[in-house]
């Protein structure tokens, strides 16, 4: 059977390229294991690494765990090892007992791959002879045979097309890289193929697949597929090092990096090529980053140069040089303020790659082999170009973890979030926690370094067995986790870098933060602009000496414990400097495309005029703050007394708790004024009113759409259209609204799981399930008989979260009555312990458990049916993360209609 028909999209070509990758590294992984007489003994019994294979040494498990997460990843093992061999049980999931019935396939490949241990520059152009030849041979056979998976009736289809993918990949990696490392896919009408049968076996394959067709031309699947070749040289350049992954799982050596030596596990130009092709994506994305930084005042507080630390082939060095140059304030100025170009690599290839890249653009800069995971080599390296290492902007491109493990002193708080399989330069197993303390450590010790201009970070996560498994063909993670592991690097979960980077004494930049991808319950890849704790105030404040101009004000003696339980759930520990991660990158967007506007009008305004921002349904002011944060971060402050130009900040909200709490959160700042939406009548006021009539050059809205019930939206965008500038910009975000995608839900479904779980407990129609729920239930009904009250309270529930979500389109189309604009959705993750104080914020869960009226019985049956009744089954389901699940956001970008 030939792949003729098989779908030419760029969507379904990625994914294959993916699954090829993975091919590669389980048909490895399953030789290692064979080799040394543990897979067949684990498919006939069910027991302990330790039983199957006595006497195993540290080093051996060490490198065996990584294998063993790989099988758990690609769902074939049921549960990951754990971090000794007496208590890693060998458990095989009932896909991976389908999949092993076709092994004997899987060891094939692996031996054929097993052929391409040679890193030296010029082995891949070479013929295919002898033992590869051979093999190739019988594989392509196979191949053409569709592996025989067809005539396996227990195989789902799904699952089928997976397994044969994979083992497709096997074959089309090493023979992709051979015809483009012999110039043979140079050629628009086909593939210019080798002489001898290894060129016509590489033709069949070509031919099985769908990329070419009988007479050698290529096919739609083909043209597109090869723009993914390139990065298949990821897992390509690790052929070397997978194909001794017997000799690892015996103990007998070690791939981990040691600064200086041989590195036998690579073929070291090829993964460059494939690096600089794969990284090359996100350099567009942190333009934005660059520039607002390049265009900060005064100039001579900009950085000095621009260190990128992990250059590849200097392309990103090139691009930042012409983004500078073409597009910011200093670039108008480098007669007066040069703004040399630094790069750094540990890779000797990389080096001479990049000293040719910046003189074919003609670039005067520097380049330098160096351990760019340590800064004390960093600083001797950029003290001996005459440049103090404080004095830059550092740019950190996939190196953070790429460090040696060093296993110093951490500073203290690491949460112990990080799924991978990790070893030492031993070779012995790491605990992941461990990784994190070591990752918080490295990073301490960057922070004085990048204090003064932070540093911005590319950095490649790993993504936790069971996710893996439920994705396979939308992520590298397979591949990538496990020659990361092999080769002693030690990528972590998104969230355990961030709360690594915390406790190093670097905080997240307000604006800048991107995730890819952004529909999935993962993240693969971060950007991020890391900033260390300068003396001087966090947020911008404005005229110290002016009056406050607030319009409304707590009144004394207002209670602040709800509001204190807000703001603790949308900055960790309430501190200003962390927002939590469930809310972070969200707001990050909200206050990036804000303060991109604010930036683009002051340069437009004469002296005396004002710039105006509203903050629609304030609550605690995490947007207010954050905007605040940004516009000291980015030298807004100096830009607006450069053209004379006033700012105003308008925070409007119904006076709460809430609003209290952040009206004193706010206050330091003379640039901020409060102002009730409620007038002295108890009813709404117009927004004209409540501002004084003032237009706002932005109108943003951060979690608020969501809770206006629909019948209100059409009132709400005409009230917001009368404030908002002819040119000026709505833009907000929520987190509740419809209709989610198939990996994600709206942010109250847990909320309302909580919720139906309850009133089938006051119904009868569940019994309670521990002693707890009976207490619950028992005070709720004397409650109930006591004052003469209905059991079931949904009036009042309804009032804090909408029972149905409504949709983004419906607050769309009430919007695009005044304004034009789109709306667009991401996900985003929210781990258990933020789903819980959530709920357990107190009027959330007085308002939306009301049957209770005992504060701590409320808050421990919340805590009890969230962590036993809920939670799992998101965890579980398609939306489900490592740490929590994934949560669905939809912002808008709107703009008034004109007249």
């Amino acid at each position: 059977m030939r792949l003729t028909d098989r779908p030419a999209s760029r969507e379904s070509l990625r994914r294959l390229s993916f699954l090829f990758q993975d091919g590669v590294a389980l048909c490895a992984t399953l030789r290692g294991i064979d080799a040394i007489d543990l897979l067949a003994p684990s498919l006939q019994r069910e027991t302990t690494v330790a039983q199957l294979r006595p006497g195993m040494s540290k080093q051996a498990f060490g490198h065996l765990r990584v294998g063993l997460r790989t099988l758990t990843q690609a769902g074939w093992l049921a549960a990951g090892p754990e971090q000794a061999p007496e208590h890693t049980t060998l458990r095989w999931s009932p896909a991976g007992l389908a999949v092993v019935r076709h092994h004997a396939h899987h060891l094939a490949a692996g031996a054929f791959l097993a052929t391409f241990a040679d890193n030296r520059p010029g082995a891949w152009p070479q013929p295919w002879e002898g033992e590869r030849a051979e093999r190739f041979a019988q594989l392509v056979d196979a191949a053409a045979r569709r592996w025989g998976l067809e005539d396996d009736g227990e195989l789902d289809a799904g699952l089928r097309d997976q397994v044969a993918a994979q083992l497709d990949g096997a074959l089309a990696v090493p023979v992709l890289l051979w015809l483009d490392a012999t110039g043979g896919l140079a050629d628009d009408a086909g593939p210019a193929l080798p002489d001898g049968a290894s060129g016509a076996h590489a033709g069949r394959l070509l031919v099985t697949l769908g990329w070419i067709d009988d007479a050698g031309a290529w096919t739609a699947a083909g043209r597109q597929g090869l723009d993914f070749v390139a990065h298949l040289g990821l897992v390509g350049s690790c052929l070397p090092m997978f194909s001794r992954l017997p000799e690892l799982y015996r103990g007998e050596l070690t791939a981990t990096y040691t600064p200086g030596a041989h590195e036998w596990h690579i073929q070291e130009e090829m993964n460059l090529r494939a690096s600089s092709v794969a990284h090359g994506r996100y350099f567009a994305d942190a333009d934005p980053i660059v520039a607002s930084i390049f265009d900060r005042e005064p100039l001579a507080e900009q950085p000095r140069f621009i260190v990128l630390s992990g250059c590849d082939d200097g392309r990103w060095l090139v691009h930042m040089d012409e983004l500078v140059r073409s597009a910011t304030l200093r670039g108008r100025h480098l007669g007066e303020h040069p703004l040399p170009m630094v790069g750094l690599d540990r890779g000797p290839a990389a080096v001479a790659r990049a000293q040719q890249t910046l003189a074919q653009a003609g670039i005067e800069g520097h380049v330098a082999l160096c351990d760019t995971g340590d800064p004390s080599a960093v600083r001797d390296a950029l003290k001996d170009r005459g440049l103090t290492i404080e004095d830059g902007l550092h740019v950190h491109a996939f190196i953070d973890h790429e460090r040696r493990y060093s296993g110093g002193h951490a500073p203290e708080g690491g949460p112990g979030m990080a799924s991978g399989a990790y070893v030492a330069d031993d070779g012995a197993a790491l605990v992941g926690a461990d990784v994190e303390a070591d990752l918080a450590a490295h990073l301490a010790r960057w922070a004085p370094h990048v204090a003064r201009h932070g540093v911005i970070v590319l950095e490649a996560h790993c993504v936790s067995p069971p996710v893996t498994a439920r994705h396979l063909g939308a992520l590298h993670s397979l591949a990538f986790d496990a020659y990361s592991g092999y080769s002693g690097q030690y990528p972590v979960e998104r969230p355990a870098f961030i709360h690594a980077a915390r406790r190093a004494g670097l905080r997240q930049a307000a604006t800048g933060e991107r995730r890819y991808p952004t529909t999935r319950p993962f993240v693969a890849v971060s950007l991020n602009h890391m900033l260390g704790d300068r003396a001087g105030p966090m947020i911008a404040r404005g005229d110290l000496s002016a009056p406050r101009r607030d319009t409304w004000t707590p009144k004394p003696g207002t209670d602040l414990r709800d509001g204190r339980g807000l703001h603790e759930l949308v900055f960790d520990h309430g501190d200003l400097r962390h927002p939590r991660l469930w809310a972070s990158a969200s707001t990050s967007q909200l206050i990036t495309q804000t303060m991109d506007t604010l930036e683009g009008r002051v340069e437009t305004l004469d002296a005396g005029a004002v710039l105006r921002v509203a903050d629609y349904g304030t609550g605690t002011a995490l947007a207010a703050i954050e905007l605040l944060k940004a516009c000291r971060e980015r030298g807004f402050e100096q830009r607006l007394a450069r053209r004379g130009v006033g700012f105003e900040i308008h925070l409007i909200d119904i006076p709460s708790s809430w609003f209290a709490q952040g009206h004193a959160l706010v206050q330091e700042s003379s640039w901020t004024q409060c102002h009730s939406l409620i007038g002295a009548d108890g009813r709404f006021r117009p927004l004209t009113e409540v501002t004084g009539g003032v237009l706002m050059d932005v109108v943003m809205s951060s979690m608020v759409f969501h809770l206006i019930p629909p019948k209100a939206l059409v009132r709400v965008a005409e009230s917001l259209a009368g404030i908002t500038a002819p040119d000026g910009r709505l833009l907000w975000n929520a987190p509740d609204l419809g209709v989610p995608g198939p990996y994600a839900v709206p942010f109250h479904h847990p909320n309302r799981m909580v919720r139906a779980h309850w009133r089938k407990l006051l119904l009868g129609d569940l019994q309670p399930a521990s002693p707890l729920q009976r207490d619950a239930v028992g005070a709720a009904r004397l409650r109930a008989e006591r004052d003469g009250v209905a059991l079931i309270d949904d009036a009042r529930a309804n009032k804090r979260i909408l029972p149905e979500p409504h949709t983004g389109e419906e607050v769309g189309d009430a919007l695009r009555g005044h304004f034009t604009g789109a709306v667009t959705t991401q996900t985003h993750e929210i781990v258990v312990r933020e789903t819980l104080d959530t709920l357990l914020v107190p009027s959330n869960q007085e308002e939306y458990l009301p049957e209770i009226e005992d504060f701590d019985l409320r808050s421990a049956l919340i805590e009890e049916l969230m962590l036993e009744a809920v939670i799992p089954v998101l965890r579980n389901g398609p939306a489900g993360t490592y740490g929590g699940y994934n949560v669905h956001w939809t912002f808008g970008d709107f703009r008034p209609k004109a007249g």
